[in-house]
């Protein structure tokens, strides 16, 4: 499998740029680019620059190291960088740039990225869209560094024959052994994108036989066997789910520790998900916040895993611990989880509403999706609603099942 990368950034242009230089810069980027095997797109508007880079992870590192000491830009910040199992702009050339209709038409087909053209719409729903969007709405901009005079007010882009996006893969039933052979089993509970009345994911939550909690069967695990036990479920979870006709995301809960401490943590649960059908970008692995990262480099190789084989990551109760900030920081969800305790009777209570608004913001600017769960009023779906939230989990719209995936929920309507 190839060492892909992306990594995203943003900068200030040291001057304004005539149209000249914007298109001579589309021009240079697209031969250096096409010759490196680098994809991504670089973005331009009042002095601003927002790029993102794809390809091999060294070439990608070298071609950064020689944009840092590019002076035609300035307050250079790296947003992101990570692994990532395929290109997201696979068959797009880079540059954007204030170009007229004519222009456009000449060089290599480039289009209004944000107003006219389809570019954007044809973009899976992966971070990098997220973080253009925050761009087009004047996040991650600096002012230019000479000169406050705005460079341009058009986003265009340079595309080869447009970025085409497979939709995730389906799972089908399987007959691939059950959870029911254990003394435990699991529950899935829906998690519901209330805007599209759909459901998004089901998280798998660990049973007893008889369908007890949770706290029942870790009860019965020493805390040794902690890692090895997380790691069996998960691949059990996946199992039964995919028995079950699983054609979702499925969340799984991961301890740090075992992630930490082996070597088969995640390569196990993609070859659980293969021998049920079941696609990599269908998993999203769930961090306990108050679980601590003890061997950060050993975390760090199992996240850059999952993330080459297309897993996304999730921060599960965000908000109830003292390690969410560190794990926001370097690794970047996919996701965060609002803790129950900070959502509880949120919509009266103004210091939990302060602290929401500022994670909103901070997941609004790395592209991170925020998801309430432990919903369980009107009043608190509401409220949480109205600051964009989309994504709920909660018994307010479905319980969980044990041993089914529940197909029907509840979206309340004020």
């Amino acid at each position: 499998m190839a060492n892909l990368i992306q990594l995203i950034y943003s900068s200030a242009a040291s001057h304004v740029f005539s149209r000249k230089q914007l298109t001579d810069l589309l021009i240079s980027a697209r031969k250096k680019n096409d010759r490196l095997g680098i994809t991504g797109i670089l973005l331009y508007t009042d002095g601003s620059f927002f790029q993102v880079l794809e390809g091999e992870a060294e070439t990608v590192d070298a071609i950064f190291k020689t944009i840092t000491a590019d002076d035609r830009h300035t307050q250079i910040t790296i947003i992101l960088r990570e692994a990532i199992s395929n290109r997201l702009f696979e068959d797009w050339t880079m540059a954007y740039a204030q170009l007229s209709s004519e222009e456009v038409n000449v060089i290599l087909g480039s289009n209004d990225f944000f107003h006219t053209g389809r570019s954007y719409t044809q973009l899976g729903e992966g971070r990098a869209k997220k973080l253009l969007a925050a761009f087009k709405e004047g996040r991650w901009r600096a002012k230019l560094s000479n000169t406050n005079t705005p460079a341009s007010n058009a986003y265009s882009i340079a595309s080869v024959k447009g970025a085409e996006t497979k939709p995730p893969g389906t799972a089908a039933a399987t007959t691939h052994g059950t959870a029911g052979k254990h003394w435990y089993s699991f529950a899935y509970q829906p998690i519901i994108n209330a805007t599209m009345g759909t459901i998004h994911s089901y998280e798998a939550l660990v049973r007893t036989a008889d369908n007890q909690s949770a706290m029942f069967v870790f009860e019965k695990v020493a805390e040794d066997e902690l890692p090895t036990f997380s790691e069996k479920i998960s691949i059990d979870a996946i199992e039964l789910a995919g028995k079950l006709g699983l054609a979702t995301k499925l969340n799984l809960n991961f301890f740090p520790s075992s992630m930490e401490s082996s070597s088969t943590a995640i390569s196990s649960v993609i070859e659980a998900a293969g021998r049920n059908h079941i696609s990599p970008d269908q998993i999203i692995v769930e961090i306990l916040e108050r679980e601590f990262v003890h061997n950060f480099d050993k975390f760090n190789e199992s996240i850059n895993q999952c993330r080459s084989a297309g897993i996304c990551l999730a921060i599960d109760d965000f908000g109830s611990g003292y390690a969410g900030l560190n794990l926001l920081a370097d690794f970047q969800p996919e996701y965060i989880k609002l803790d129950i305790h900070l959502i509880r009777s949120i919509y009266n209570m103004g210091p939990r509403q302060a602290i929401v608004h500022g994670i909103m913001r901070a997941c609004a600017d790395l592209g991170i999706i925020v998801l309430a769960e432990g919903v369980e009023t009107l009043d608190e779906y509401l409220w949480l609603k109205d600051q964009g939230i989309e994504l709920f989990q909660g018994w307010l719209f479905a319980k969980p099942t044990f041993e089914k995936l529940p197909t029907t929920f509840e979206i309340p309507r004020q």
